[in-house]
């Protein structure tokens, strides 16, 4: 009984600290596009998200980082899981050309999914 009590707790644990950190990149305030065309995915394993507010500052778990960090952190976790897809939170203020940067960057290292992530119009 004992190990299966201690089981319990590592998954409970495990759980709890998996449901944490996919949380993290969605804590960023954003305030999201709009369309009508959103969907909920079903699926939210491997993914890797990435904050851009509207002044155009990249963010990787609420912490600002240059275009070039972003780029080895994705190229990095793209070695380690290479089923990983991308998912753009931009701002709606955020200039077009920003995104742009961005996309570009992320295809450089070879992120060949990457998700724009909007609200859905109901």
């Amino acid at each position: 009984m004992t190990p299966m009590i201690d089981m319990v707790f590592l998954l409970l644990v495990f759980f709890m600290t998996v449901s944490t950190l996919a949380e993290s990149g969605r804590k960023l305030k954003l305030d999201l596009a709009e369309s009508s065309q959103s969907q909920i995915a079903e699926d939210l394993s491997d993914r890797g998200v990435i904050g851009l507010d509207a002044a155009g500052v990249i963010y990787l778990a609420e912490q600002p980082h240059s275009l070039a960090q972003v780029q080895a952190v994705i190229k990095h976790s793209l070695a380690q899981n290479p089923q990983l897809k991308i998912q753009l939170r931009a701002d709606a203020q955020t200039p077009y050309q920003s995104i742009k940067v961005l996309l570009r960057a992320c295809a450089e290292v070879g992120a060949q999914e990457v998700i724009y992530s909007t609200y859905q119009l109901r």
